[in-house]
C-alpha cells in the first residue's frame, strides 16, 4: 500500500475547501430574518471559524490511523490483564483441570470486539454503503491502486470481525465444559470487555484529539470557533427539521449536533496553551465558563427531547439562533445571560464518581477470602460475587436487573443457604 502523494492531498483539501463553502452556505439558511450583510457577515465569520480549526487532509488521515491502532493496542493489554486477574481468581473454584486460562482473556477479548462492532455501527453501514456505489469497477481500481486511506478501515473492520468470530468460538466451546465457577468467572472478563469494547469510539476520538492538539499548526484557533462551527451546525439541522418535529429521527440528528457542539464547548485546550500549570485561578475561571456554556448546549439537548408542541420546536430553533449570532459578534454576556456557571470537576474526580463503588467492589473481592475464618470455597464464592456485582455496578443496566443477576449468583454460589 501507498499513501496518497502531493498533488491528491492538494486536490483533497481543495475538495475539503469548497466543501465547508458549500455547508456554510446551506447552515445560513436556517437565518431567514437576517439581511443580505448580516448574513454575508454571518457567513464569512462561520468559514474562517471552520478554516482555523481545520486540519491538513493527510494529517486527519494519519491521527485517525494512530489512533485506532493505539486504541486497539490499549483495549487488548487491558482485556489481557484482566483474564490474568481473572484466571488468578479462578484457582479455586475449579482450577486449571476445568478449563485453560486462556480462556478468561479470550472471553474479554471476543466481547471487546464484539461490543466495538456494536458501537461503530453506523461506520460498517457507511462501508458497506460506498461499496455497493462503487460497484465492481470501483472495487477492482481500488485494488489496482492501493492506497492506506482507501483500505486501512475496512481492513481494520474485517480484522475485527474475524477476531470476534474466532474468538466467541474459542470461548463458546470452552467454557460450556468449565465448572459452575469458571463460567461466572468468565462472564465477569466478557461483562468487562463488553464495557470496554463499548467505549471504543470514546477512546479512538480522545486519541485522536490529543494527537491533533500536539501537531496543531501555529495559527491556533480561537477558544470558541468550533463551538460556533458545531453549534451553526446544530441550528441548521433543528431548522430543516421544522416540517417534521415530531419525528424521532429529525430529534436524534439534532441530539448529535448538539452533542458535538457541547463537547467542543467542554473544551479548555486553547486556554490550557496559554497558561502555565501554575496559573490555577485563571484555568478554573476558564473551565468554569466553558462548564456553563456546555451545560447551557446540554439544557436544549433536554428540551429538544421533551419537546411536546411546533411552538416549544420554534423557541428551542430561536434560541440556538440567537446563540451563534451572540458568538458571530461575540457577546458572551447575551449568550450565558440565561445560563449559571456550574461547579467545574477534574477528570479525576469524574472517573472516581464513575468508578468508585466498582473499585471498592473489587478491593473487598481481593481482600475478602484472604482473612482468617473464611475458607477456600466461601471465599471463592465471595469473590466472584463482587466482582460481578463490580462489572453490573459500570453497566447501565436497571436496579430490578442487577438484583436480580446478583440474586441468581448467589443461589448458584451458595446453594446450601438457599431454603
Amino acid at each position: 500500500m501507498r499513501i496518497a502523494g502531493n498533488d491528491e492531498l492538494l486536490h483533497r483539501e481543495a475538495a475539503w475547501l469548497r466543501g465547508i463553502a458549500s455547508r456554510t452556505r446551506r447552515y445560513t439558511q436556517a437565518f431567514p430574518d437576517l439581511g443580505d450583510g448580516e448574513r454575508r457577515r454571518l457567513r464569512m465569520t462561520v468559514l474562517h471559524a471552520w478554516i482555523r480549526i481545520r486540519q491538513p487532509v493527510g494529517l486527519q488521515f494519519v491521527t485517525n490511523y494512530v489512533a485506532t491502532v493505539v486504541t486497539a493496542v490499549g483495549m487488548a493489554a487491558a482485556s489481557a490483564t484482566a483474564g490474568a486477574v481473572a484466571a488468578l481468581f479462578a484457582t479455586g473454584t475449579g482450577g486449571s483441570a476445568g478449563g485453560p486460562w486462556w480462556i478468561f482473556p479470550t472471553a474479554g477479548w471476543a466481547a471487546v470486539c464484539l461490543s466495538a462492532l456494536i458501537a461503530v455501527r453506523n461506520d460498517l453501514r457507511a462501508i458497506i454503503s460506498l461499496f455497493r456505489r462503487l460497484g465492481l469497477r470501483g472495487v477492482v481500481w481500488r485494488v489496482v491502486h492501493p492506497q492506506i486511506a482507501y483500505w486501512f478501515v475496512p481492513a481494520a473492520m474485517l480484522t475485527t470481525v474475524a477476531v470476534a468470530a474466532a474468538a466467541s468460538w474459542l470461548t463458546i466451546g470452552t467454557v460450556l465444559s468449565a465448572p459452575t465457577g469458571q463460567q461466572l468467572i468468565t462472564a465477569a472478563a466478557g461483562l468487562f470487555g463488553a464495557v470496554l469494547g463499548s467505549q471504543a469510539g470514546r477512546r479512538i476520538t480522545a486519541v485522536t484529539r490529543v494527537l491533533s492538539r500536539r501537531f496543531r499548526p501555529s495559527h491556533r484557533p480561537r477558544p470558541l470557533d468550533a463551538v460556533l462551527v458545531q453549534l451553526i451546525a446544530a441550528t441548521s439541522a433543528c431548522h430543516q427539521g421544522r416540517p417534521q418535529w415530531w419525528d424521532p429521527r429529525n430529534i436524534e440528528i439534532v441530539r448529535k449536533r448538539l452533542a458535538v457542539a457541547g463537547e467542543a464547548a467542554g473544551d479548555t485546550a486553547t486556554v490550557r496553551g496559554r497558561t502555565s500549570i501554575t496559573e490555577v485561578a485563571v484555568r478554573r475561571q476558564a473551565r468554569r465558563f466553558h462548564t456553563a456554556l456546555a451545560e447551557l448546549i446540554r439544557r436544549h439537548d433536554r428540551a429538544i427531547t421533551q419537546v411536546r408542541s411546533a411552538q416549544e420546536y420554534d423557541a428551542i430553533t430561536a434560541s440556538l439562533r440567537s446563540g451563534v449570532l451572540a458568538l458571530v459578534t461575540e457577546d458572551l454576556e447575551g449568550l450565558m445571560q440565561h445560563s449559571a456557571a456550574e461547579p467545574p470537576t477534574s477528570r479525576a474526580a469524574r472517573f472516581v464518581r464513575r468508578t468508585g463503588s466498582s473499585l471498592i467492589l473489587v478491593a473487598f473481592a481481593v481482600i475478602i477470602p484472604l482473612l482468617p475464618g473464611v475458607d477456600g470455597a466461601t471465599g471463592a464464592g465471595v469473590r466472584v460475587l463482587l466482582l460481578m456485582t463490580a462489572a453490573l455496578a459500570l453497566t447501565p443496566a436497571g436496579d430490578s436487573a442487577s438484583g436480580s443477576i446478583r440474586s441468581a449468583l448467589e443461589r448458584s454460589l451458595f446453594p446450601k443457604a438457599t431454603p
